[in-house]
């Protein structure tokens, strides 16, 4: 009929827990199934429509951030590349994956030398962990 809430509960602090799923229970209860923090992208099955968009985002802030143009120049000669293929039926991840090791070479680079830099590479830093388990995975986006 109706089931009463636990009169004990468990808390964790200082941890982010993100894509993981916590089974607590005690011997003779029933036990609950909760799913906290955010699905990772393969759990949520991230698509090559999705990425290409992250990608987008990451361009218009490479486009926007001020880089000298020799540097965004760079940046965008590697990232376009891994956009397109990202965007493809059956995308060469490896291809992808390529592209981006270098577009985070180039904005790691900049990351030590500017301030603007950082902050451009904490958003590639972002969006690379977001795509990454898109880039292992075996699927076609």
């Amino acid at each position: 009929m109706f089931r009463k809430p636990p009169a004990q509960s468990q808390s964790i602090s200082g941890t982010q827990i993100t894509g993981s799923q916590i089974q607590m229970g005690q011997a003779g209860r029933d036990q609950e199934l909760s799913q906290a923090g955010k699905q990772s992208a393969s759990q949520q099955g991230l698509s090559g429509i999705e990425v290409v968009k992250l990608l987008g985002e990451l361009e218009t802030a490479v486009k926007t951030a001020g880089l000298s143009e020799d540097v965004a120049e760079e940046t965008l000669d590697y990232l376009k590349p891994a956009k397109r293929e990202a965007g493809k039926e059956n995308a060469d991840k490896d291809l992808v994956a390529q592209n981006l090791k270098k577009v985070g070479e180039v904005l790691n680079t900049v990351n030590k030398a500017t301030d603007t830099g950082k902050n451009l590479w904490q958003k590639a830093q972002e969006v690379f962990q977001v795509i990454a388990p898109w880039l292992d995975s075996d699927g076609n986006g």
